[in-house]
């Protein structure tokens, strides 16, 4: 059946008005979408951008580690000769001290003569140069325990770094 031409053609107004605002509604509808995707897509490419500073950054830090770990090794080695000598030489250094105490409880006021003064003279100048190498020996062993002290400070201060 053919309808006449102005009732065709109100029917078919009718028809594009009554699909015109829904399909109006679904185009707004994909536009909408093609936006929300752009909007994914540039968020996933900055994720990706982000993904791979952070990959270049934990590279860096492992970097970072690997060196610190090759640097220690010199340290840790040093540490355990130092810690070696300071376990060697402390006794020495103790046994001395107790030899100095023992010679200062001894210590007697004698009365000699004139004739035993160079002898007393050189008893004391052996007095005093056992003395001083008992000082330098304490010495290096204050100063092992100083660069210990410090080596130790130093890689705790790395480590928590």
């Amino acid at each position: 059946m053919k309808l006449p031409g102005k009732l065709r053609a109100r029917v078919e107004e009718a028809f594009s008005r009554r699909l015109a605002e829904p399909l109006h509604a679904v185009q707004g509808d994909i536009g909408g979408i093609h936006d929300h995707l752009h909007r994914l897509e540039r968020r996933l490419d900055d994720l990706a951008g982000r993904d791979r500073e952070l990959d270049e950054r934990i590279a860096e830090q492992a970097r970072r580690v690997e060196q610190l770990e090759r640097r220690m090794e010199p340290v840790e080695r040093e540490s355990s000769w130092s810690a070696n000598e300071l376990a060697r030489l402390a006794p020495q250094a103790a046994a001395f001290e107790a030899r100095l105490e023992q010679q200062r409880e001894r210590a007697e006021v004698i009365t000699a003569e004139l004739t035993d003064l160079p002898e007393a003279r050189t008893l004391v100048e052996v007095v005093r140069e056992e003395h001083a190498r008992v000082r330098a020996r304490l010495s290096l062993v204050s100063s092992y325990e100083e660069r210990l002290r410090r080596l130790e400070l130093r890689s705790l201060g790395r480590e928590g770094s």
